[in-house]
């Protein structure tokens, strides 16, 4: 089978590898779609090391189970699935206490260790519990969609207690995450602003339901909001941009008593913030890490959403371009959410 390696920044190789078969409960997925994320990119043009060189990259896909080990008892042939980022060890004082995987003491993480190969890949072979079972009517760019829009889904569900109606919600980052989070908040009608620098996302966040947006080069974010807000701020406020300076703006922003969830990642800077704000407005500020027990949920949301979120698929690639699908995601203007596809 064919896999995508990557060996270092920029040194991305296709390799053929033996196509492995399943035993017990390991099931063997054809993949149909696979997304390229944020952290793939940064890996690849070396801004951070997220991954164990060499590996294959991949978490955001979907797929055909090809082939089952003789433990399987919830997927057959056929089946479209999805699967897991991180997986816990089961054993570490983590695990035993049932908190968020991505934090258990040795974890697997799919996509980003030598041992735990990816989706830029022909298959893939995971443990049957890892696996989700997508909806039949459920395309593969959809399913493709989940592991990305979990995260979402629980930055605002799992961590900001979910939102309502009559609350308004600012969404730092109009990529693929801040696009997912946006449209769970428009699933509760609730009125968000979107705010990003790159037009073709703004649109992009107005044909998903945006109420406003705000061009952070040409308008100043905080007078915008509060000008739309009545002078109060955001009940609930999503940074999903990694942005210094929208970061250094979130307390800013938020109303009293309001809810901050940070999604993007911000390479380990060190970002001056107002903190007084934090405690004078009585703010519960949340980091968000992965989409711990947040599939299944996910799934329903995609699929009886009124959105259609492959709106934010420009762009889809073969495998045997893996390196030319990054270095377009690389550039970031050009392009939403860049898919592989068989």
């Amino acid at each position: 089978m064919k896999v995508a390696n990557l060996y270092g920044p920029l040194d991305i190789r296709t390799e053929d590898w033996p196509l492995p078969v399943p035993v017990r409960e390991q099931v063997l997925v054809k993949i149909r779609a696979s997304g390229i994320c944020g952290s793939d990119i940064n890996s690849y043009t070396g801004r951070t090391y997220e991954g164990t060189f060499p590996y294959v990259p991949g978490h955001e896909w979907s797929g055909e189970v090809e082939q089952v080990g003789d433990a399987v008892a919830t997927l057959r042939k056929g089946d479209k699935v999805t699967g897991e980022t991180v997986v816990g060890c089961g054993n570490c004082d983590k695990c035993k206490a049932g908190v968020n995987p991505n934090f258990c003491r040795s974890p697997t993480v799919y996509g980003f260790q030598t041992r735990a190969p990816g989706g830029f890949a022909q298959y893939v072979l995971r443990d049957e519990r890892n696996l989700s079972k997508l909806p039949p009517a459920m395309t593969h760019d959809q399913g493709a969609l989940v592991e990305p829009l979990s995260v979402a889904y629980h930055a605002v569900w799992g961590l900001a207690g979910g939102v309502q109606s009559t609350e308004t919600v600012v969404v730092f980052g109009a990529g693929p995450v801040g696009l997912f989070a946006l449209s769970v908040v428009k699933g509760s009608r609730a009125r968000a602003i979107a705010i990003d620098p790159i037009e073709m996302r703004r649109d992009l966040a107005l044909r998903l339901g945006a109420d406003h947006v705000v061009d952070p080069l040409r308008e100043d974010v905080t007078q915008q909001v509060l000008r739309l807000t009545g002078g109060h701020g955001a009940d609930l406020v999503l940074e999903a941009s990694g942005n210094d300076d929208a970061r250094s703006r979130l307390f800013d922003v938020a109303d009293g008593s309001g809810r901050v969830v940070m999604i993007g990642q911000t390479q380990m800077k060190r970002i001056p913030m107002e903190m007084e704000k934090l405690v004078v407005k009585g703010l519960t500020v949340r980091g968000a890490q992965g989409s711990p027990g947040m599939f299944q949920r996910t799934i329903d949301f995609l699929e009886h959403s009124p959105a259609d979120l492959t709106l934010m698929i420009s762009h889809h690639f073969p495998l045997e371009k893996t390196k030319e699908a990054l270095d377009l995601a690389s550039q970031r203007t050009g392009s939403v959410k860049v898919v592989l596809t068989d």
